[in-house]
């Protein structure tokens, strides 16, 4: 996997999750995870592994962005502007 940039990477993800048709969901935890998102991201590494895969190689990547309040902000917008 080659580096990509921030923004590449949550334009990705965001297309990954409206492709996988889970955008509703996505929106809905994503917007859960307020102030506790590092503690929440942790959490998820262990209970959605199984879900990580249909992100492919960018799984580990979308864990990293859970832990940053921002990145989950711009993730949000980019999945409901994808999704409508």
């Amino acid at each position: 996997m080659g580096t990509v940039s921030e923004e590449e990477l949550l334009n990705l993800l965001a297309r990954r999750i409206v492709e996988a048709k889970l955008d509703t969901i996505a929106v809905f935890l994503l917007s859960s995870f307020g102030p506790m998102g590092r503690v929440w991201s942790q959490l998820a590494r262990i209970y959605l592994q199984p879900l990580l895969i249909l992100l492919g190689e960018y799984g580990d990547l979308f864990l990293e962005v859970l832990q940053d309040p921002a990145k989950v902000e711009k993730l949000i917008s980019k999945i409901e502007a994808l999704s409508r």
